[in-house]
């Protein structure tokens, strides 16, 4: 819909004209009736026209400099003279600024004013798909010229230079003259990349070609300075650095990259760290240069989101994260089974300290806090009605998208605080608080012999008494539950262990391995042998 201004110190016309134009007809939208020129002006410069209908003498200002202000604002707006004579000198100034048609008040018919209108509109529609198809023909050079970009710049990395001097030309294409200066290569990468284009609903391509749009935008600044990407997260700029007594390259390049960093945050909602390389003044550095950088990313793991600055390569630890595995996995268990939500922060706060604190290699460490969530999945998989939300693919991909500690961190509680959740609502299906305390207690002592005696006189209850109300609260007997959930634990352990039936037999408190299998056979519906056949299979699907 096209906006239509109208502006004539004759207040009856302009009433005339809003009433003999069709608007909705024409799909045009009346923006403003004006009386006065200068009110027009300053009302047009806030919301400028498509379209300016206006007389020529007027107070003020005339309609011909109406036309050539707003002219000089909006170089595409159309426009319709309109005057009570036929003055060649009027009409010759209107043709000089472009004016679509000169109308004179006498001719203006419903007629003839539609049919200029609607010539208008097409000329506009004309205008809008020229201004589309240049902005996809410039989108497609862009993006060929970075596809061109890139590709060069794997080339460089991954092969051998057998032409130099075609080598060079190319660079110099691009705008690298190592003859002017050295340049400091710095290598930038989008933060939370998946989770970044969800939120803006881009594929890679989108968000790779916006990020570039912003970024050569910044860096038309800074003479000489170019980018190239690497990935669909990630790519190298390539910036002049001077380093003299007048002039610190170093802190000009900071600078700069800080407001690239700002103008990404600001008109991206895009996080973007830069990690500064090595200066180099020959060409011939630069493909180790590109290559060294790259060899330092591992490093940045213990490095803030939106860092600027080098990567330190600092020697990891050379001790067994595993070693304190299990420690780890019984305190957060049972935090898990009391609901204590602030104990279970503060537990992988203290752990995710210590692992920074240590340096542990970080595929170590990624590993091992997987394992610490399948582990803690498999424990509370035996729980009736424990459900998660999230699968063991989920988990395994969303790792690979994890680069520093604190998103660790972050992506770790997020899913103990959904188990949890689970938790806290499976204990809570119990109308009695004595139910939860008693299942709670099962889920403690797995690995001993558990009596109902045992248990009545913990929740200080009459064994009798406590037994009939399990039965009426749960439909089992507490027996029933104290098998069931034993098997359910048994069948996990050989799905996801190497031990032997008699060692779980062992695990769960049984001293009579022939009692268990039988247990085992009446409520899985096989004898544990058998059903360990099929374990390894279960045990890739996890």
């Amino acid at each position: 819909m096209y906006k239509v201004m109208l502006v004539d110190d004759d207040y009856p016309v302009l009433e005339y004209l809003e009433q003999i134009i069709p608007w909705d007809e024409l799909g045009l939208l009346m923006q403003g009736m004006y009386d006065n020129p200068l009110e027009a002006l300053e009302h047009a410069k806030a919301e400028m026209p498509d379209i300016l209908i206006t007389d020529i003498g007027m107070p003020h200002i005339s309609g011909i400099e109406l036309i050539r202000q707003l002219k000089e604002l909006n170089g595409e707006l159309c426009t319709i003279i309109l005057s009570c004579y036929n003055d060649f000198h009027y009409a010759q100034q209107a043709v000089k600024l472009n004016v679509q048609d000169y109308m004179l008040k006498e001719s203006i018919s419903p007629d003839t004013i539609t049919t200029q209108l609607q010539q208008l509109c097409g000329r506009l529609d004309a205008v809008r798909e020229s201004r589309k198809q240049r902005k996809q023909l410039q989108h497609i050079l862009n993006d060929n010229k970075a596809e061109l970009k890139q590709k060069f710049l794997l080339g460089t990395m991954n092969n051998q230079i057998w032409h130099k001097e075609e080598w060079l030309d190319t660079l110099r294409q691009y705008g690298i003259n190592y003859e002017a200066h050295p340049y400091l290569l710095v290598l930038y990468h989008i933060e939370q990349h998946a989770q970044t284009k969800k939120n803006l609903n881009m594929c890679d391509d989108m968000l790779m070609y916006a990020v570039d749009n912003v970024m050569d935008e910044m860096l038309e600044k800074v003479e000489g300075a170019i980018s190239f990407r690497y990935s669909t997260k990630s790519g190298f700029l390539f910036i002049p650095c001077r380093l003299t007594v007048k002039e610190n390259g170093y802190s000009l390049v900071n600078d700069t990259l800080k407001q690239v960093q700002d103008s990404l945050t600001k008109y991206l909602r895009v996080q973007v760290s830069f990690y500064l390389g090595e200066r180099s003044g020959q060409p011939q550095q630069l493909k180790a240069n590109l290559l060294k950088l790259l060899n330092t990313l591992e490093h940045r793991f213990y490095l803030p989101e939106g860092y600027i600055g080098v990567i330190k390569e600092e020697e990891f630890s050379k001790a067994d994260l595993f070693t304190y595995f299990s420690q780890a996995l019984e305190e957060i268990k049972q935090l898990i089974l009391q609901e204590d939500v602030q104990g279970m922060e503060e537990a992988a706060s203290r752990w995710m300290s210590f692992v920074e604190k240590e340096r542990f290699p970080p595929d170590m460490v990624k590993e091992w806090v997987l394992k610490l969530l399948l582990d803690m999945r498999v424990k509370f998989k035996s729980l009736q009605k424990f459900q998660t939300n999230y699968s063991v693919e989920v988990l395994h991909s969303t790792m690979s998208e994890i680069d520093h500690t604190n998103q660790l961190k972050s992506w770790m509680l997020v899913h103990l605080e959904e188990m949890l959740s689970q938790m806290g609502t499976i204990f809570q299906q119990s109308k009695r608080g004595e139910i939860s305390e008693a299942q709670r207690y099962v889920q403690d002592h797995l690995h001993q012999k558990i009596t109902l005696e045992e248990v009545a006189d913990y929740l200080h209850l009459n064994s009798s008494y406590f037994s009939r109300l399990y039965k009426k609260e749960t439909g089992l007997t507490f027996i029933e539950y104290v098998i069931q959930t034993k098997m359910n634990k048994a069948r996990e352990l050989l799905d996801n262990t190497d031990k032997t039936v008699e060692e779980i037999s062992y695990t769960l408190g049984y001293d009579n391995k022939r009692y268990f299998i039988q247990l085992f056979k009446n409520e899985i519906g096989v004898p544990p042998l058998i059903y360990s056949r099929g374990s390894d299979t279960r045990r890739n699907k996890q």
